[in-house]
Order: C-alpha cells, then structure tokens, then sequence
C-alpha cells in the first residue's frame, strides 16, 4: 500500500482530503465525535437521563398535553448519578497526583546530562503537572488526548499545551505496519477579519502547514467552499516550519484508543432510570387516587371570567364546559354522592425490596466493568498493604493500558525539546510513574529501613518512601546535608583523620558481636 501524499499547493485535493477524513459518515472521526461528545456530556453530569427521563414519561406526559391539563401530578425526575466523571477522576488522580518524572537512562557517556536534565526540566517548566492531567481527562473521555508544542514567535521559547481532542483529526502513514502521523488536520471555529464566523483548517506535515478557512453558511446562504487563508501580500497561508515532524503528540487511553465511558455506560443508564423512577414514586405516591361510586355531581359548569361574571356566547346563553371531577373535588374539597355511593382511595405502593435489590446488583457490576475502586468498601479502616493492593487492582489493570501509551508518547514529547535544545536526539530516558493511593505507611517505611543497601541504592529507597514526593529534589537536599556534616567534621578532625562513617541501612555481616 502506497503511503498518502499530499500537495499543499493544489487546493482540490486539500478539500477532498478534508471532506474525506472529516465530513464523511464513514469517515474515523465522526465516530470518534460521537463518542467524545457522548464521554463529555456524561463527565458534565449530562447523562441520557436528562434526555429521555425515566421509563414511559415522555410518553405520559406527552398524552397528557395532548388531552388538557393534568389534574394530578406525573413526577418527573431526571437524576443523573454522575459516576463517570468520578470514575474518570479516580483514574487520573491515581496516575497523575503525582506526574511522571524523568531522567536520563545511564550510560558510560552520561557527562553533561545533569545540566542538559535540568534544561529539559526548565523546559516543560510548571506546567507539566497541569497539562499531563488533562491529557489524561481527554484520552478518558474520548479515547485519544492531543499535545501541541511551538516555538513563541516573541520569545522563540519552547512551549506547549494540550488540544481539545475535537478539533484533531490524524491522518496515518497505512504503508507500514508500525503507524506514524503521517499528516494532522486541525479544525475550529473563530471570527474572521470582519467578525463573521468562520472555519479554519490547519493542515500540518512534517515540514509544512497550510492554513484554509469557509466561512460559515447562513439561513439564505449555503456555506461556501474552502479556500487558502490569504495573507496581507495576497500569498496563500501554507508555511514551512522546522520541528522535523507533526508537531502534535497523541496520547492514547488505550491500544485501541478508546474511551472508558463505553465499558460501563450502560450500568449507568440503568442506575439512573433506577433513581429517578424512584425519586417519580415517590413524589407521585402523595397523590390520591379517587374511585368515586354513583356520584351526583354536575357534568357541566359555567365559564367565569376574572370579575366573576358569567361568560356567554354570541346568542348570550351562558358558556359550559366539561367538568374534570378529579379537579373539582381539589377545589371544593367535597361532593354528592347517592345512598349507595362513596369515595374510596387507591395509593400506589412502591417495591423498594426489588429496587434495593436490582440496585445492589447494578451497583457490584459496575465497579468490576468500570475497572475502578468502589468508594464504599466493605471493610474500611487501617488495611493491610495486601488488601490495599487487592482493592486496586482492577484500577492499576486498566492505568497500566493508559501508562503504556503515555511512556511512549512522553518520550516522542522529551526528543521535541532535544531537538529545541540542539541536543542529541538519540539520548534515552527512564520515566518514574508513582500511584497515589491509600498505603500503610508503617509497613512500607519499616520495609525500607530493614532493607540493607547492598540490595537496594539509597536513591530506590527514595523513590519507594511513602513520605517522598519528589525523589530527585529530595536526593539532592541529602546530598547537600552530607555535604555540610562532612564540612563540618573536617573542621574538627582535620582533612587527614576524619573517622569513617557507616552508610545508612548497612551494618558489619557478622552483626555486632
């Protein structure tokens, strides 16, 4: 299979390929819109409740316009349980509290990767903690996050931040087996020179960028075709640039990019209708059904209007209407009814055993499909480590999926700021990704302390301990403390006979007989 090539200078082909990749029903990316529009609304707390309402409402009440007002009250609630955006959040929270950090791998060659580390670090700057996050959020969302990275044209410093997933749409080199972004098309809506609404179009290469815009049709209107942006000089908008690939990072959620909401949606919907028709229940078990034997009453009565006078018509016979019973009993508070008549009442009882039952049962499957821990464990309270680990394991399953795509799609992030920096872009890096969960600290410290260094360095211990958030920072502030006590003993025993000191978490092997 041959791989796409695309010329930036011939407009036809750059409508095709934008109605082909983007406006298409076939095309990848209604398909991913649809699921990413579906992923935001459900972590908004839009579920499809808010549509739809509970089972029959709609239709219920949509009789009940039809046949006049409705002397009772049909409950409708909408109650959106919200669980996907704790699920999402959970996820997140567990992978990135505490963002990935990353070194440079050692090698026999390592002179100068402190500073060239730290420029990296100066590089991505505060920012890092925030943008991963969101990456993360996205790729829940919609199965696919998006970082854009550039050079400021004021400053000429590296900067990036994340993408709404919606405005990206990837084309890929299918010529190989190994896919690469071959070309990315970006789209949204802005105002153009004159205000009016618009479409732009960037269509990104390894080398180039070609910016198409259309504005946008109105009610007498149709919407024009593409066309090149036109520059001040009257040239087409297409520029070449010198970040040597597509200058947008995907990060994937999953293998397969998919989003997390289409593994448990439909519990959620069931929760939801499950609420909400419960919360209709009980709202409408206040009213009182009435079963009226042998009643007495008028069939019709006269129409008034505001000033109490009867209203007639053009022959000036007063004006009737049909009585609704239900209605007039309200409103009068009594009525006639024959010797052998009577009112009796029918109250709707509500099956809260089958509802407490079904809701139980949603709510165990959901958590196991949703691959996340449930906030309300049966056991709770200071748990061993074991235990802890066994709560989260379905949640650590499904951030291993996401940790995966995410290690490779930093590490394309880290070689764009080599390349920025004018290093070489060969140099590898580890990455050092730390959960964020309940522990018990106890078992974890006394693990470290009872682990000599012979089998594990100092700086893995410093990584593992439960009160280290930045181990590299933290290294560095030992460092400089053993620098200073040693200062200070060659201050007291002199250069030549300061005693040796015993590293920590080491001892004599014989012991201490």
């Amino acid at each position: 299979m041959q791989s796409l090539t695309i010329d930036f200078t011939d407009i036809d082909q750059l409508r095709r390929i934008i109605q082909n990749y983007i406006y298409s029903d076939s095309a990848e990316y209604q398909k991913m819109k649809r699921r990413a529009e579906e992923g935001f609304s459900y972590y908004g707390n839009e579920d499809k409740i808010k549509l739809t309402g509970a089972a029959a409402i709609d239709e219920v009440n949509r009789y009940l316009r039809l046949i006049g007002s409705n002397p009772l009250h049909s409950a409708d609630n909408r109650v959106s349980t919200n669980r996907h955006r704790v699920v999402v959040d959970q996820k997140v929270g567990y992978l990135f509290t505490a963002p990935p950090q990353f070194d440079m791998a050692a090698d026999d060659s390592n002179a100068g990767d402190d500073a060239l580390l730290k420029s990296i670090k100066d590089t991505t700057g505060m920012q890092w903690t925030k943008v991963i996050r969101q990456l993360g959020t996205d790729c829940s969302n919609t199965g696919r996050a998006w970082l854009a990275y550039w050079r400021d044209n004021s400053t000429d410093n590296f900067d990036y931040w994340y993408v709404n997933p919606l405005t990206c749409v990837p084309i890929y080199d299918r010529s190989t087996i190994k896919k690469k972004l071959l070309y990315l098309i970006r789209i949204y809506g802005y105002n153009d020179n004159d205000g009016r609404p618009a479409t732009r179009y960037e269509i990104w290469s390894d080398t180039q960028v070609a910016y198409l815009i259309r504005a946008n049709g109105t009610a007498t209107k149709t919407e024009p075709a593409v066309n090149y942006e036109i520059l001040p000089n009257g040239s087409w908008n297409i520029q070449q640039h010198a970040y040597g690939r597509v200058p947008f990072i995907e990060f994937r959620n999953n293998a397969k990019a998919l989003p997390d909401l289409i593994m448990y949606k439909d519990f959620i919907d069931a929760l939801d209708k499950l609420i909400s028709g419960f919360a209709n229940d009980i709202d409408d078990i206040q009213e009182i059904i009435w079963v009226i034997k042998n009643y007495r009453g008028d069939e019709n009565a006269p129409v008034y209007d505001k000033d109490g006078n009867e209203v007639l018509d053009d022959h000036g016979d007063p004006i009737q209407r049909p009585v609704d019973r239900l209605k007039m009993m309200k409103a009068k508070k009594i009525i006639d009814v024959g010797d052998d008549g009577g009112v009796d009442t029918l109250k709707n009882e509500i099956p809260y055993e089958a509802r407490k039952a079904l809701r139980e049962i949603l709510d165990d499957e959901f958590w196991v499909a949703a691959m996340a821990v449930n906030p309300k464990p049966d056991t709770a309270g200071n748990q061993s480590g074991v235990y802890i680990d066994f709560l989260y394991g379905l949640l650590e399953l499904k951030s291993g999926l996401l940790e995966t795509e995410f290690r490779a799609s930093i590490n394309d992030f880290l070689q764009a700021i080599l390349r920025y920096l004018g290093a070489d872009e060969s140099k590898q890096f580890t990455q050092t990704w730390k959960r964020t969960k309940p522990q018990n600290n106890t078992e974890i410290s006394a693990i470290i302390a009872q682990t000599p260094n012979t089998v594990v360095s100092d700086e893995t211990k410093t990584k593992a301990h439960p009160l280290v958030t930045d181990w590299q920072a933290e290294r560095a502030q030992i460092n400089k403390e053993q620098q200073k006590i040693e200062e200070q003993r060659r201050e007291l025993f002199g250069n030549d006979d300061v005693p040796p000191e015993t590293p920590p978490g080491s001892g004599s092997p014989e012991g201490d007989a």
